[in-house]
């Protein structure tokens, strides 16, 4: 076995090590702090995408789906365990144990458990397979993917400190990011279908695909994000300067690549 593979198999692993910490993490919450531990029965949520990465490992020439495992990630575990803890009356981020910054049930270790979701993504797409055409295509869109997550993943966060650092945001405030970081993550796998193979094996971007994702991340992810942390710096006080330049730079990225596609405002593809 070459070193490209031990890699590969090494990236597999953690892969695997990782998705199965997140999914107890995240189950471990509504079962500690609804005292019911048939919570734990949510686990079945992350089967069917292991499921179908688990399938998709014994045929390389199925990795094109590999959207498809992200896909039921996101949508039939992760959205529903993030409305579980974060939505409701009553919610369970409310209740969190700040007292010990190590509290397995803690804020902290729920923002490092969500911040195991852009891990998850890189891992997926870098250790699919050896080849270079992959290789080339697939980093700097991994890349992209795990910022945009760790955006998300920033924004939530916001909900996380308001019972520790309170800036007196209107819980429809918070609402509004809750829905907006769902909406973030259902987009997410349109990142990875703009990859396919062509009829000689070799990886391309699909251009439509390509400019669809980048039109609906920058103005409904981006732009609205923008505009919810303006109004968290300008209304309640919260720094966000870091992630207001992010998104904003992102937005003009994204409005080049979109000429670049077209061909259109004086750019070349």
């Amino acid at each position: 076995m070459d070193e490209d593979s031990v890699l590969i198999w090494l990236g597999r692993l953690a892969f695997f090590a990782l998705y199965g910490f997140q999914s107890y993490s995240l189950t471990s919450y509504p079962a500690e702090y609804k005292s019911d531990n048939s919570f734990y029965a949510l686990i079945v949520l992350f089967i069917p995408a292991l499921g179908l990465w688990i399938w998709i490992l014994y045929n390389e020439e199925n990795l094109q789906w590999l959207f498809v495992v992200w896909l039921a990630y996101v949508w039939i575990a992760l959205i529903p365990l993030i409305g579980i803890i974060f939505g409701g009356d009553d919610p369970i981020e409310n209740k969190l144990n700040s007292e010990a910054f190590f509290s397995f049930f803690g804020p902290n270790v729920l923002k490092m458990t969500l911040c195991v979701s852009p891990l998850l993504s890189l891992l997926l797409l870098s250790r699919g397979t050896d080849s270079m055409s992959y290789r080339e295509l697939i980093w700097l869109l991994s890349l992209r993917i795990a910022l945009d997550l760790f955006d998300t993943v920033e924004m939530l966060e916001v909900v996380l400190e308001e019972d520790t650092v309170p800036h007196n945001i209107p819980r429809s405030f918070e609402y509004a990011i809750i829905s907006f970081a769902c909406i973030s993550f259902i987009l997410s796998p349109l990142h990875l279908m703009q990859v396919k193979t062509d009829d000689d094996g070799e990886w391309k971007y699909r251009k439509e695909t390509s400019c669809t994702q980048r039109t609906l991340q920058t103005l409904v992810v981006n732009c609205v994000f923008l505009g919810l942390r303006l109004a968290l710096s300008l209304e309640y006080g919260k720094d966000a300067s870091i992630f207001i330049a992010k998104n904003g730079i992102i937005i003009l990225l994204s409005l080049f690549e979109i000429c670049s596609i077209f061909k259109c405002c004086g750019c070349e593809e």
